[in-house]
């Protein structure tokens, strides 16, 4: 009796501890840690004014208003967006010139493009029939949730969570963009 009992107590704790590290592995592949960069790069108000001034007179029907927006970027660290780029989005999309898609579209140019608008990339319905441009709003809310913020979307990444790496990535694609121009 007592073997058999023993046995039940150790596949019930082997069940925990299964599910326990499978739980700490997710934990690290969706959330790495952050990197303790003290490089951080500073914008001014007419900076941000120039950046986001097609979305000035847009109508926000979101969870989030511009104006928080351009608070976060104000504090945003473009090394830290930089940084969380290359761990989470470079396996799947380019960022440089020439356009070259990967997995995902190229994010090269991206800030006030036309969402799903490279001829070469093959995009999901769900992005193909949004007759939007990538604004920071609208890469706000993506990222943060795309397969709410795109119903149908075929990225599989689950979003950025954090707002503050949500505003390092937005500084960053802007700032990209705008090398990109040049």
């Amino acid at each position: 009796m007592s073997a058999e009992l023993n046995k039940v107590l150790c596949a019930i704790l082997s069940a925990i501890l299964v599910l326990l590290l499978s739980s700490f592995i997710g934990e690290l592949l969706y959330h790495p840690k952050e990197a303790n960069s003290k490089v951080s790069y500073s914008v001014d108000s007419e900076n941000i004014e120039e950046l986001i001034k097609d979305e000035k007179n847009v109508k926000v029907d979101a969870t989030i208003t511009l104006n928080a927006i351009e608070e976060l970027l104000i504090n945003a660290k473009l090394d830290e967006g930089e940084n969380f780029v290359s761990k989470n989005c470079i396996a799947c999309h380019s960022f440089e010139l020439p356009i070259k898609n990967k997995v995902g579209p190229s994010l090269a140019n991206i800030m006030n493009r036309k969402i799903g608008s490279i001829e070469s990339y093959k995009y999901s319905k769900a992005l193909k029939n949004i007759d939007k441009n990538w604004s920071y709003t609208n890469l706000y809310l993506f990222l943060e949730k795309p397969k709410e913020w795109a119903p149908g979307t075929k990225m599989s990444y689950r979003g950025i969570s954090k707002q503050e790496n949500l505003a390092n990535v937005l500084k960053y694609l802007a700032h990209i963009s705008k090398l990109n121009e040049s």
